[in-house]
């Protein structure tokens, strides 16, 4: 089915503002995050991005959100997404995908990550999903919410190929401590996993009691773990982001436009942000530094409701600069 264009295009200015370095904060615009430096790439300072209406995943009897990175394999382009009912805040859901030879005109193939058996990680649901190939296999990494634990963290399952069949780690990754008075103490969500400077970077999502949530990382040196989380968290504010390797540094979609040259000290390069979006960037997982930008991924559509997935154009060439 061909793409009928709903283009939505939102452009904003940077906005810049004075640094400081504080530990605590309960705003959005966290001062540690609010200017540029003499090193951030010019393109990030413009972001524009421009939203396309996707039929093929446009299905009205289910919200679909929470949209993965892209994966290539053999010609098509894959995506994975969580699924659930219209009448549920998203706690029940489960992760399902889908595949396309462009990017624009997609096949939805059902159920790639149920919600588990009884009594598992994962009984109540398994969403935000990330994939990485790594060694020959593919790793799915998602949030589990079941009845082993109180709090959602993240775990992961593997297949030989993106088609799968998954088979389900059923161990806890990056999880909560269960302390709410931590920032991260009581949620850990939306992996995003790249390699950078020779380490396993994960970011992920925290949320305590009453602030808004944050994005945090931590590093090893097996895609698998263990994890150690940095101690200056958290690095940007966000909820559902996505990080990539650009240029020689790492750049997120949180709240905002962030930049970082080390992965742990990100700085504002934008006001503006796609909101929840997963994106097409080989370069993520050792395939060399991203001298070529990211220029498409997949992002929620609000509204109309129910959600669904479009496509996210946002050119960030890196070739005029």
């Amino acid at each position: 089915m061909r793409m009928s264009i709903v283009a939505l295009v939102f452009v904003f200015s940077a906005s810049l503002a004075c640094a400081q370095g504080t530990k605590n904060f309960t705003a959005i615009d966290d001062p540690r995050w609010s200017k540029t430096s003499p090193t951030t790439p010019k393109e990030l300072v413009g972001v524009k991005g421009k939203r396309i209406h996707l039929p093929d995943l446009d299905n009205r009897k289910y919200h679909h959100h929470d949209p993965s990175n892209i994966i290539k394999y053999n010609g098509q382009y894959y995506l994975w997404y969580t699924q659930h009912n219209l009448t549920t805040n998203g706690w029940d859901g489960f992760i399902v995908w889908a595949t396309s030879p462009n990017g624009t005109d997609w096949t939805t193939h059902g159920t790639a990550i149920p919600r588990g058996e009884p009594g598992t990680l994962d009984d109540k649901a398994a969403i935000t999903s990330y994939v990485v190939p790594h060694d020959g296999k593919y790793y799915l990494f998602y949030t589990a919410f079941g009845s082993l634990s109180e709090y959602k963290g993240i775990t992961w399952a593997v297949a030989e190929s993106p088609d799968g069949p998954w088979t389900k780690s059923g161990k806890k990754l990056l999880w909560p401590s269960g302390n709410p008075n931590d920032w991260d103490g009581t949620h850990n969500d939306d992996a995003n996993v790249i390699f950078f400077n020779n380490k396993w970077f994960l970011y992920y999502k925290g949320k305590p009691p009453v602030e808004s949530t944050r994005n945090g990382v931590a590093t090893s040196d097996n895609l698998l773990g263990p994890y150690e989380k940095y101690a200056g968290n958290p690095v940007f504010a966000g909820h559902a982001s996505s990080a990539w390797v650009h240029r020689d540094g790492v750049a997120a979609f949180g709240f905002k436009t962030f930049w970082s040259e080390d992965g742990f000290h990100f700085v504002q390069t934008s006001d503006w942000s796609p909101g929840t979006v997963g994106l097409y960037c080989p370069e993520n997982f050792g395939n060399g530094s991203n001298n070529r930008g990211v220029t498409w991924g997949l992002v929620v559509i609000k509204k109309p409701s129910p959600r669904h997935i479009g496509r996210l154009e946002v050119p960030l060439s890196l070739k005029k600069y």
